[in-house]
């Protein structure tokens, strides 16, 4: 498999570099970055050389400048990392209309090169995701972003340990925005195959405390140690993967949606479950939610597709 990273020279597309080369099916990996990062990259690819030695892999690595993205013409995924982080004084729109900007740039530079698919990880996620599809005109099933898998996975080990259970015994996940308005969908959560509501310390389960501390995970990382890049980039190889060897696995990603929840209409990108294999997004899951979770995930749908009309003149 052969795969582009967008933004390489920063936190996540640093990780995510290692944690590919390090992956047997990995052929090569293209890292690109501004002309202003190209020696860092230089830096990079001789580390990776290293560790690839100590790890015994060998895989290709060529640095690019994201002035010509040509090199994204071969690439099975083309992950973009790259966009401004949002400080202190900038607000969510402030983020999102100079992320847009940038994402456009990619987006029409990717679709000029060829054909790929574009995994999508710059926030805010789904929005910029529903501006690559747009721009780059590409099929649905190609442009996809990381959404409320990262999220969802961190709601499975708060479960896993308020039961305290294995982890591998608990199936959850959030749907929604990748932001304030995420649904966590309790009626599909399951402990072992046996629903957490009729499990006795169900009655303790501190499900405001754990879904407002997942709200604000990423700021608390942030806020900590300046950033996270290890569960993202862990996240994204966990995708990466699954579409190179076509598992066909179910997974909460962002995702261009129109009619297919009961009760929506209007297309945005959002995190749903779909079912990931070779061509990307296969199918889009129609998963029975119980009335108040249908209700929240309407209510982040419409607030996320409102702020997608917003960037689509951008």
């Amino acid at each position: 498999m052969d795969v582009s990273i967008i933004g390489a020279s920063g936190k996540i597309g640093s990780v995510l570099s290692l944690l590919l080369a390090k992956e047997s099916y990995i052929k090569n990996i293209n890292l690109i970055a501004r002309n202003s990062s190209i020696n860092k990259l230089k830096g990079l690819k001789m580390d990776l050389y290293d560790a690839m030695a100590a790890a015994g892999q060998d895989t290709d690595i060529d640095i690019c400048c994201d002035d010509d993205l040509s090199c994204t013409a071969n690439s099975d995924i083309t992950i973009i990392t790259a966009g401004m982080a949002r400080t202190g004084e900038m607000s969510r729109i402030d983020l999102m209309r100079e992320n847009a900007k940038i994402i456009k740039n990619y987006a029409r530079k990717i679709a000029n090169a060829g054909d790929t698919k574009i995994f999508m990880i710059s926030n805010p996620v789904d929005l910029m995701t529903y501006k690559a599809l747009i721009e780059s005109g590409y099929e649905k099933n190609q442009v996809f972003g990381l959404g409320t898998h990262l999220d969802s996975m961190r709601f499975k080990v708060a479960v896993a340990k308020h039961f305290e259970v294995h982890l591998d015994d608990v199936r959850t996940r959030i749907v929604g925005e990748h932001g304030d308005s995420m649904v966590p969908v309790i009626s599909a959560t399951a402990v072992g195959g046996i629903p957490i509501k009729r499990l006795p310390k169900y009655e303790d389960f501190p499900y405001e405390k754990i879904l407002e501390r997942i709200k604000g995970y990423g700021q608390e990382i942030i806020t900590l140690k300046n950033g996270s890049e290890y569960g993202p980039a862990s996240a994204i190889v966990n995708i990466v993967r699954c579409i190179a060897h076509d598992e066909k696995r179910l997974l909460t990603l962002s995702t261009y949606i129109e009619d297919e929840i009961e009760g929506i209409e209007g297309g945005c990108c959002i995190g749903v479950p779909v079912k990931v294999g070779k061509n990307g997004i296969e199918e889009v899951i129609h998963m029975k939610m119980e009335d108040n979770e249908i209700e929240g995930f309407k209510k982040s749908f419409e607030l996320v597709k409102g702020y997608c009309r917003q960037i689509e003149s951008i």
